[in-house]
Parts: C-alpha cells; sequence; structure tokens
C-alpha cells in the first residue's frame, strides 16, 4: 500500500494528509505556512507529474488538503510515484518540506 493511491481519472474527491511533528509526534502546526504545495514525480525525480496547491481545512491541526480536479488526474499513467509537500511562509523566511511519500496511481477499468 503506499501513501497516496488513487485512479487515473479520478476527480472531485479531496485527500487529506496529516503531517506530523517528528519531534513531538504531534500534529504539527501549520498556523504560519501560507504556501502549502504537493508535487508528484517519478521515482528517480527526473519528472514532475503534478504540481498543485494544498488547503488547510478549517478547523483541524496539521492537515493538509488536495481537492483533486479533472486536470490533475487525467493525464496521469498508472505507476508508481514519489511525492512531498513544501511549505513556505509568507515572507519565505521558512520553508518546510515532509518526508518523500510513495504514489500508487492504479489504472481503470473502462
Amino acid at each position: 500500500m503506499a501513501d497516496i493511491e488513487l485512479v487515473v481519472g479520478e476527480f472531485g474527491d479531496s485527500y487529506d494528509i496529516t503531517i506530523i511533528d517528528k519531534e513531538t509526534g504531534n500534529a504539527a502546526d501549520l498556523d504560519n505556512f501560507d504556501t502549502i504545495t504537493l508535487t508528484i514525480t517519478s521515482t528517480d525525480f527526473t519528472t514532475e507529474i503534478l504540481s498543485t496547491a494544498m488547503s488547510k481545512p478549517a478547523g483541524t491541526t496539521g492537515v493538509v488538503r488536495w481537492a483533486i480536479l479533472t486536470a490533475h488526474t487525467s493525464s496521469m499513467t498508472a505507476g508508481t510515484y514519489s511525492a512531498q509537500i513544501d511549505l513556505v511562509d509568507t515572507g519565505v523566511t521558512v520553508r518546510r518540506k515532509t518526508m518523500l511519500m510513495s504514489v500508487k496511481i492504479l489504472g481503470k477499468i473502462d
């Protein structure tokens, strides 16, 4: 099982990911981060498959949300990929990246 799994052409759903603070083991405080980007690449990191903005759902701690749009998955092909979330504050003075995540994109049955 991969950290993120979806189907080619899947859209209309939201994918919530909880970011854990490695030092405390608790959900990370994301209040100061304004720009959150999910990037999916080939496993050798040479080809970017997707780069998209994420949001922080109101009333949550440590949670980021990817609202999956048609354009995000329509050109993807089935396979295994890598992903990482980049968090940046307004002044671009603090930048954090999550650990790498595995991504499995499944083919769809027509």
